[in-house]
């Protein structure tokens, strides 16, 4: 009787997910999630210091939204941005920074306007790869996935390439589901062969989360930022 209670679950949440997709949402092909704006003017980031802004930016809704990004993206290498949202505003603002190239790992995009919404990566120099995985789970309010971003940029005084890794965890699921998505990223960690920036919005609210990601990233070889003010 369990099991058929269980089954019955799945399938009344599958159904639910393709309806959701069907009203309000869709998914781009794999080959159609990246999406770039702009175009970067050096070569190679220096090795020796990498300025980083990490922030989730909530798709621009704050009313000092883009005073803020412009104070500070002049101070950045490198942006690693969560809740991008390519609207006429933001897109013009990202276009502003001409010294940047910045890419989005589409998450999905809502069809009532047909924006692009995900995970923005910009930095002062051209990647040599770039590519996306979205999250085998979606969050349970909403049934939206959410997207990983992979930019790899080259260094000076390296033969070696840095892998930047853009994660908006899922959000409201189990430990296992949000454990699921950071192993996606830890797999082409392992891979890698050179120096890894692992950043974003991680969705860690509970200590089961927290515990996870610290453990398996400290695992991989992974060093935790530590804040000055402690938050």
């Amino acid at each position: 009787m369990e099991i058929i209670k269980r089954t019955l679950m799945v399938l009344v949440l599958l159904t639910y997910i393709g309806n959701a997709k069907a009203f309000w949402f869709s998914v781009p092909k794999k080959t159609e999630s990246i999406y770039k704006i702009g175009e970067a003017r050096n070569v190679k980031l220096n090795s020796e210091q990498i300025k980083i802004l990490v922030w989730n930016i909530y798709k621009g809704k704050n009313k000092s939204w883009e005073e803020d990004f412009n104070s500070l993206n002049d101070q950045a290498d490198l942006l690693i941005l969560q809740e991008g949202l390519l609207n006429n505003k933001m897109t013009k603002v990202l276009e502003s920074a001409s010294d940047k190239s910045f890419y989005m790992g589409t998450s999905f995009i809502y069809k009532k306007n047909n924006l692009r919404t995900g995970v923005i990566t910009g930095a002062t120099v051209k990647p040599n790869r770039v590519y996306s995985k979205r999250s085998k789970n979606v969050e349970w309010i909403g049934l939206t996935p959410k997207a990983l971003l992979f930019t790899e940029y080259p260094l000076t005084s390296s033969e070696k390439t840095l892998l930047v890794i853009n994660i908006h965890a899922v959000n409201l699921v189990p430990t296992r589901s949000l454990a699921r998505q950071i192993r996606q990223a830890g797999r082409k960690i392992k891979k890698h062969k050179g120096p890894v920036i692992f950043a974003g919005d991680f969705n860690v609210w509970n200590k089961n989360k927290t515990k996870f990601m610290k453990r398996y990233l400290k695992s991989l070889g992974m060093k935790e930022v530590k804040f000055p003010n402690g938050n």
